[in-house]
């Protein structure tokens, strides 16, 4: 039997305010016209301890869905529920973002101290966490980032990849039940984004629901789950595999099928009886058991 759903947007629609009105308008009643929906008609449920990525060219609505998970945009129209609780409720506000935590693009904007372990208490310290269960969390969130060594250190000397595992580590400390993570490789190298992929997989597979919105294919490979937004709707949905083996659809949206499925396709195409796979790495076994079993 299914769990509840941690995560429930029912019919959602958001539109960005407009902006100010052009003072260079040709009559002062001239109504501005309407932004387009940056979220259109979108329903979908999220289980407890998925790992779900979002997945889609810029402006096409997975930033904005990912913030409407911890209340910080409301919906136009329609209904979330984050933990059952309704994100439009203004006095729910404050619980709701205790257990729906989320990590940004940029870690330098989301760095408030000089001292990494600083930096990770300062979550729970305005939650108004006991001082010696601070310290528990502090040294609990950074182990689980593989950060403790750095614990004492200025954040302003690590890396991307490291400050962008600190800021894990701070939403960590406030013990959320979902993880949300906004492009948090957009501003690294492979390198970073292989560590922080790395990290989520844990947390994901320690139980932690994880959403996670990206462009880079590979970190949605992972993901038990897959949405496609195209024009604040969900185009695509599906397990990577049902998502990614869909080549045509993909190109009609002009993302990029994954190397792994345009391979074995080249493949199957010379004769090779390999099935098709999102994955590199199950592709390179499959291939190599071939090669033993020939």
């Amino acid at each position: 039997m299914l769990q509840p759903a941690i995560i429930e947007f029912r019919d959602v629609s958001y539109r960005y305010k407009t902006v100010e009105h052009n003072r260079h308008t040709k009559a002062d009643n001239e109504q501005a016209p309407a932004s387009p929906m940056a979220l259109d008609d979108v329903s979908l449920d999220v289980r407890p301890g998925e790992f779900v990525a979002v997945i889609g060219h810029n402006g096409s609505g997975k930033s904005t869905l990912a913030k409407h998970i911890n209340a910080l945009f409301t919906p136009s129209q329609g209904t979330v529920l984050t933990v059952g609780l309704d994100t439009s409720d203004p006095e729910l506000v404050f619980t709701i973002r205790s257990h729906a935590g989320m990590v940004f693009q940029n870690p330098d904007a989301q760095m408030v101290t000089s001292i990494v372990a600083d930096d990770v208490a300062f979550g729970p310290e305005n939650l108004a966490v006991p001082h010696e269960q601070i310290v528990t969390r502090v040294d609990s969130s950074l182990d689980s980032v593989k950060m403790n060594e750095f614990a004492d250190r200025n954040p302003a000397h690590l890396s991307g990849g490291q400050k962008q595992r600190v800021c894990i580590a701070g939403v960590l400390a406030m013990q959320p039940d979902i993880l949300i993570l906004d492009e948090p490789g957009a501003m690294l190298d492979s390198r970073g984004r292989r560590g922080i992929r790395r990290v989520v997989r844990e947390l994901n597979d320690s139980g932690m629901t994880v959403v996670l919105i990206t462009h880079f294919m590979e970190e949605a490979m992972s993901a038990d789950r897959v949405f496609v937004m195209a024009s604040g709707r969900i185009a695509l949905q599906g397990t990577p595999m049902e998502v990614f083996c869909q080549k045509e659809r993909l190109r009609e949206l002009k993302m990029e099928v994954p190397f792994s499925i345009l391979l074995a396709e080249a493949l199957q195409q010379r004769g090779v009886a390999v099935p098709n796979m999102v994955k590199p790495s199950e592709l390179k076994e499959e291939l190599c058991r071939l090669r033993l079993n020939s």
